[in-house]
């Protein structure tokens, strides 16, 4: 497609970048790849084509023939609540802090080809609850132990990709990109006997803590853009997929001696854990007009039902009770889950300075990524509202994009299949039940500066 000072005027504005991809309110899928389009509630299938675009539809790139580089960077902040359903005990609230999100990408033309390369973190996630000190007296103040403490998950990415212009008005592309996953979660288990005590008394409880990463998870993503030089009506959609992580790591348990079980290692302990990713389909439409420019996506996460569980393996770890019965902790149920899950994404910029500042706001709707039955304070996805708003500056070269949002989750409450995973068997149960809500906050800065223009035949 032809570049033209017109066109790229209103596609540098359009753009307002992305939720980072596991922000959580969509759970540990890849929600969108640059902060430019945090200020438009995650809107990227159509409007963003540079380094975004790897991860969203790597067909944008096409869009234009200068060579450009971004750097930029997001903060988010995850606050997840739990109220307990016991009578009288006090809100729970998050306690994990921000988590910082870099990207940067370079992009350029060949010819008919277009080429781009990134490096980034393409999804993030992080909650804690207070964790609990004393094992004993705890009564329902810590109830919501069992399903989960804290978890945290980061996706480290880097892709390259390639777009080519078909015509004045189509465009495809195809990515590819390597990942490295960390993934860790605190909580505990009950290793007591119902013959001795009541089914979740805190002095038969195991902390467990398990972490771990994989060094090479990859993924693809393809897709099409279609943006007529005489419409204002743009076109785009992508398909993605990611290949089953395998995080190795290690385990660390503590018991709750003499009156409760103690552990013992038996060699080298080591822990495993299977991340089954959903296949992701993208499409979206964007209107171009002289000084309003809107676009209107839809996500859908397609989750294989094996992805609604997962486990950590584990090896060198036995819990032994103060009878003396030995038990192997050999596997631990994750309370990562994943379900098939879609957004709505709603995005509007205003040509504020003719040719130099733009505002942009959006609002999207996700449904639950995680089943109402497995949801956990360290990994459980409500889905939400979201709110973005931003502005854009465009100057000698140089666009600067500053975007805001907030996630609302609605209020959920769990009737939980998440049990308390004895490894003796003689005594089990349900995990407490409870409401879940929170919020999720970011803030995005990416500054994008164009070296000039690209190679043609």
């Amino acid at each position: 497609m032809p570049y033209s000072p017109a066109v790229h005027r209103w596609l540098l504005c359009a753009l307002a970048g992305m939720a980072p991809a596991q922000a959580r309110a969509d759970g540990l899928s890849i929600a969108g790849g640059s902060p430019r389009s945090i200020g438009r509630a995650g809107a990227a299938t159509v409007g963003d084509d540079g380094g975004g675009a790897l991860l969203i539809n790597p067909a944008a790139m096409a869009r234009r023939s200068t060579t450009r580089v971004q750097l930029g960077a997001s903060i988010v902040e995850d606050d997840v609540r739990w109220q307990t359903d016991a009578e009288g005990e006090p809100l729970s609230r998050g306690q994990a802090g921000s988590r910082f999100v870099p990207i940067g990408a370079a992009i350029g033309a060949v010819g008919h080809w277009v080429l781009g390369i990134g490096a980034m973190t393409a999804g993030v996630a992080a909650r804690s609850l207070a964790r609990p000190g004393d094992l004993k007296d705890l009564g329902s103040a810590y109830d919501y132990r069992y399903a989960g403490i804290a978890g945290s998950y980061r996706r480290d990415t880097l892709a390259i990709g390639l777009a080519r212009r078909l015509g004045h008005s189509l465009a495809f592309g195809l990515s590819a990109s390597a990942s490295r996953i960390a993934v860790a979660e605190h909580r505990r288990i009950w290793a007591g006997s119902d013959r001795r005590e009541a089914i979740g008394d805190p002095t038969s409880d195991v902390d467990v803590t398990l972490s771990g990463s994989d060094a090479f998870s990859q993924g693809l993503v393809a897709g099409v853009l279609y943006a007529p030089e005489d419409s204002q009506i743009e076109l785009g959609a992508s398909v993605g997929w990611a290949r089953t992580a395998t995080v190795d790591g290690t385990v660390t348990a503590v018991g709750s001696p003499p009156s409760g079980p103690s552990i013992e290692r038996t060699g080298a302990s080591r822990a495993e854990l299977v991340i089954r990713q959903p296949v992701t389909v993208r499409a979206g439409g964007r209107y171009v007009g002289d000084r309003v420019v809107a676009e209107l996506d839809g996500d859908l996460w397609i989750a294989p039902r094996s992805a609604e569980s997962a486990t950590w393996s584990i090896e060198g770890v036995h819990v032994i009770d103060p009878t003396g019965l030995d038990a192997a902790l050999a596997r631990v149920p994750s309370r990562i889950s994943q379900q098939t899950h879609v957004a709505m994404r709603l995005a509007i910029d205003v040509e504020l300075i003719p040719g130099f500042l733009w505002a942009t706001g959006g609002y999207a709707l996700a449904t639950r990524g995680t089943p109402a039955s497995r949801l956990s304070p360290s990994f459980g996805d409500l889905g939400g509202h979201t709110l973005g708003l931003g502005l854009e500056s465009t100057a000698g070269g140089f666009t600067v994009t500053l975007g805001w949002s907030r996630t609302w989750a609605p209020s959920t409450a769990a009737r939980p299949a998440l049990r308390l995973d004895n490894p003796f068997g003689t005594g089990d149960g349900g995990v407490s039940s409870g409401t879940y809500d929170g919020s999720l906050d970011q803030v995005g800065l990416l500054i994008e500066v164009e070296l000039g223009p690209g190679s043609t035949p």
